[in-house]
């Protein structure tokens, strides 16, 4: 191979490098060269200016290069506050480009219009920053980049903001933000609410609206949410706490964590998960993972190749749990249970309190289930090339016949068992507990 090629070559695997680490949020390609290449003092230019009502309950505000800052007050006027920062060698120059970046004020009978309006040098030597005091009851739609918009309070609210955080607090109604790479942390919304994002940390809490929210490679977390919560977060971590209706997830390769929630349906690919106190059903879609659940009061339906699922404390009228090649170990549970495993371990463990029918069947898979003291269930267990192993006081009738060991116990003649235990090539241990 030539020197050019191999050069080109080198060329082309760094360029995917960068697109890949890029695309997952490790870089970010936005540099501001003036901060290392233009040696020059920092000047502020401020201006204020004043609205008198009557005017539009409606703001728009638009800025390429600074903070957005809007404040609800109880005055009924608004105030608009605006700082134009110059990088420049001198400040008579630093003052001619101040001239040319425009802060313009404008309304109509429908909006209020506030936009700052850069001139042709370079954004990294200039921004504006924003500072907007309104009356209650105001709807704002606000365009910004590189800076941060932070609105507390307002009517409905529409934020785009790339390059930039968002922090919102007290919306009346309804709020949708979008950010790339930065954070948007929410809080106090009376009504909907959704949040778009890409490589960034999302926080929102205090939600009494449906949320819906979309992000990648970052990380998500939500508190005291009234209603329905829709996630699509390919990467991100997600956790929820105290969230009163359904949260409907997607995620990939990163945890997912819920505590004191009503009810979850999840479609995960390698996310562990784990949820703390359900009130109602949960339905799991997972792989190549761990499932942990506690205190569940409503159904548990799990599927899903290579999954590990810990379970205790489970009370609801159904539980169907189908995997491979890892453990199933359910503990102090009450509720009809339906158990498909291959190559694997189940541990069933039920409480004395209510027994409710149990089924397991495995191929290649161990069993091991534990029956309550003083408690005696109609019982069948079985195995074909493997063993039983019963531990129990009272003997079951045994029958061994072509390669298939079979255990019936305390069921009348023509009674159904409450407990079925089938599997092949994998041994089951029926003993007490202790």
């Amino acid at each position: 191979m030539k020197i050019k090629e191999i050069f080109i070559l080198f060329l082309i695997i760094i360029a995917g490098i960068i697109f890949y680490h890029a695309q997952t949020g490790n870089l970010d390609l936005y540099i501001e060269l003036d901060d290392y290449f233009f040696d020059a003092d920092v000047f502020t230019f401020e201006k204020t200016q004043h609205i008198n009502p009557p005017f539009p309950y409606q703001m728009d505000i638009s800025n390429h290069y600074g903070d957005i800052k809007v404040i609800r007050t109880e005055k009924d006027e608004i105030t608009i506050y605006s700082e134009k920062k110059v990088r420049h060698r001198t400040p008579e120059e630093a003052k001619d480009i101040a001239e040319n970046l425009k802060v313009f004020v404008n309304q109509d009978s429908e909006k209020i219009m506030v936009s700052a309006i850069k001139d042709t040098h370079r954004s990294t030597r200039l921004r504006t920053d924003l500072e907007v005091y309104i009356p209650k009851g105001f709807d704002l739609n606000i365009h910004n980049s590189y800076g941060m918009v932070d609105v507390q309070g307002a009517k409905n609210a529409e934020i785009i903001n790339k390059n930039g955080a968002v922090h919102v607090s007290q919306i009346t109604e309804n709020l949708r933000a979008l950010t790339t790479y930065k954070s948007i942390v929410v809080e106090k919304v009376d009504g909907e609410c959704e949040l778009e994002g890409l490589r960034s940390r999302i926080n929102a809490s205090d939600i009494k609206g449906k949320l819906i929210i979309k992000n990648k490679y970052g990380s998500i977390e939500l508190q005291n949410i009234s209603q329905n919560i829709t996630v699509d977060g390919l990467h991100c971590r997600i956790r929820g706490e105290n969230l009163s209706g359904l949260i409907e997830a997607e995620n990939s390769y990163e945890p997912i964590e819920l505590s004191s929630i009503q009810s979850a349906t999840i479609k995960a690919d390698n996310s562990p998960i784990n949820i703390d106190n359900a009130q109602n059903d949960l339905n799991i879609d997972n792989k190549y993972s761990r499932i942990k659940l506690s205190r569940i009061d409503g159904n548990i339906n799990i599927e899903g190749e290579n999954n590990e699922v810990l379970g205790r404390d489970l009370f609801g009228d159904l539980i169907y749990v189908s995997s491979s090649y890892r453990e199933i170990n359910l503990n102090h549970f009450s509720a009809e249970t339906q158990i498909h495993l291959a190559h694997g371990k189940v541990t069933l463990s039920p409480s004395f309190a209510q027994i409710k029918p149990i089924s397991v069947k495995g191929t290649y898979a161990e069993i091991e289930f534990v029956v309550p003291p003083g408690i005696e269930l109609p019982f069948q267990a079985q195995t074909k090339s493997g063993q039983i192993k019963w531990h129990l006081s009272e003997k079951g009738i045994k029958k061994i016949s072509n390669g298939y060991t079979i255990i019936k116990a305390f069921l009348d003649n023509g009674e159904k068992p409450l407990v079925s235990l089938v599997t092949t090539y994998g041994n089951i241990l029926v003993r007490e507990d202790t």
